[in-house]
């Protein structure tokens, strides 16, 4: 089963910093890569959250559907303008499991880096 992985945390509590810096590292990619490998599985990964840059969750991730893992971003359900729970249906609709990492300040990143890698292997 295809799994993605969700890191949800308002702005600037360190989303993208968690994915760039110290995600795609342990993955053995570039900061800029978007596409990866982890145990034989293919992998993409959007650092930048949905809301920030104005995607569309049902073509973004119908775009991303043949990935056997996805690393996406999203703000709260709370916020205003969230697209988590359009990206969660989007998901669901195209047979991913999906986990939530949530972060709330940068000071996370590493170990929250380490909890998305964790659940991509698992």
């Amino acid at each position: 089963m295809s799994r993605a992985v969700i890191v949800v945390g308002k702005h600037y509590a360190g989303k993208s910093k968690t994915i760039r810096e110290y995600l795609k590292p342990l993955l053995g990619i570039g900061i800029n890569d978007h596409k990866f490998t982890l145990e034989e599985k293919d992998g993409y990964i959007l650092s930048q959250s949905f809301e920030e840059a104005d995607r569309d969750p049902d073509e973004t991730i119908k775009k991303h559907s043949d990935c056997d893992l996805l690393v996406l971003a999203a703000r709260p359900e709370e916020e205003p303008g969230s697209k988590l729970h359009s990206m969660r249906r989007a998901l669901s609709d195209e047979s991913f499991r999906v986990n939530v990492v949530r972060i709330q300040n940068k000071g996370q990143a590493e170990e929250k880096a380490q909890e998305v890698l964790e659940l991509l292997a698992s």
